[in-house]
């Protein structure tokens, strides 16, 4: 042993310890952490695979909710680990063809974690959007009426304006379209919640806008609030004008979706 000197003294007590069973343990473990979020990464990157329009195979987001939950529970990466999980939910509940059962289980989860989260993580913009777009799709499943009698609906309207106070250009002004959804999609309930308001979801529409004009959500939204309240003609301007965009490569299953209900939107107002 008292030979073996710089890098030979490495490999020879790195022999050493193979001899005892100890070197294929050694490494493996920092290996393997930095592996699982990337991986994670990769499969959700790859979401889109073998999509059907807006309809994807649900193989790779499974393996990356697997990778995540994993990395997560290792305290790999964990605020990032946390939000991409949420993302992931999210994509598995919206664009996998699933039956409302199973959608209401998974945005539960993204529920259930995301509150976790939120206390783990109270800074992070990331988890608190993704927890919030998980709530408002367990909203859409569930009824928004019954959101607005839980509690929910005053949760989502807490978070997204914490959103829009610590970063309200995140996701294209997400803060934003999520509160003009919350006021646009819940019941006015006298005595009960009396804050929605179809003018106000106009206004922080356009707050969204504002951040990004480009953007096929925001623009989608701003469509659907100006048919409520019966400008026709630049709603059939922004919705013939969703036709036309190109699919971003990042997003092709979700502005798909967007493409998608815009022509169902024009055949149910336009023809």
């Amino acid at each position: 042993m008292r030979r073996c000197h710089d890098i030979r003294s490495f490999f020879c007590w790195g022999s050493f310890l193979t001899v005892l069973g100890i070197c294929p343990l050694l490494f493996a473990p920092t290996v393997h952490s930095q592996d699982t979020f990337k991986s994670g990464k990769i499969f959700y990157d790859q979401r889109h695979a073998e999509a059907d329009s807006f309809r994807a195979d649900s193989t790779n987001i499974d393996r990356a909710i697997e990778l995540f939950q994993t990395a997560l529970e290792q305290h790999i990466k964990p605020e990032e680990s946390a939000s991409y999980l949420l993302r992931s939910y999210y994509f598995k509940g919206m664009f996998t063809g699933l039956s409302k059962d199973r959608q209401q289980q998974i945005y539960q989860k993204g529920r259930e974690v995301g509150e976790k989260m939120i206390e783990r993580f109270p800074n992070s913009v990331p988890v608190k959007f993704w927890y919030a777009a998980n709530i408002g799709r367990w909203a859409d499943v569930h009824s928004f009426v019954r959101a607005a009698t839980n509690g929910i609906s005053k949760k989502l309207r807490r978070v997204s304006e914490d959103i829009i106070e610590e970063d309200p250009r995140y996701q294209g002004g997400g803060g934003y379209r999520i509160l003009a959804q919350v006021h646009y999609y819940s019941p006015n309930i006298p005595l009960v919640m009396s804050w929605p308001s179809k003018d106000k979801a106009l206004e922080l529409v356009k707050k969204a806008l504002a951040v990004d004009s480009h953007h096929p959500s925001n623009r989608m939204l701003y469509a659907q609030i100006l048919l409520e309240i019966n400008n026709r003609e630049e709603a059939h301007k922004q919705l013939q004008q969703l036709q036309q965009i190109q699919p971003r490569p990042t997003h092709i299953v979700e502005d798909r979706y967007v493409q998608h209900r815009s022509r169902e939107l024009l055949k149910q107002h336009f023809n």
